[in-house]
């Protein structure tokens, strides 16, 4: 599985149990109503 992460897009390459698996992971590491942009500037 690949991940392309950017300060406005999130870009997953894989299977799609492996994209449904790190979407849960992402999800759970912060809150449920966060948004895209939220998530990714979590992560720089």
């Amino acid at each position: 599985m690949k991940q392309y992460m950017s300060a406005k897009e999130l870009r997953l390459v894989g299977k799609a149990w492996e994209i449904r698996h790190k979407l849960r992971k992402l999800s759970t590491v912060n809150p449920s109503d966060a948004t895209l942009s939220q998530l990714l500037s979590s992560f720089k």
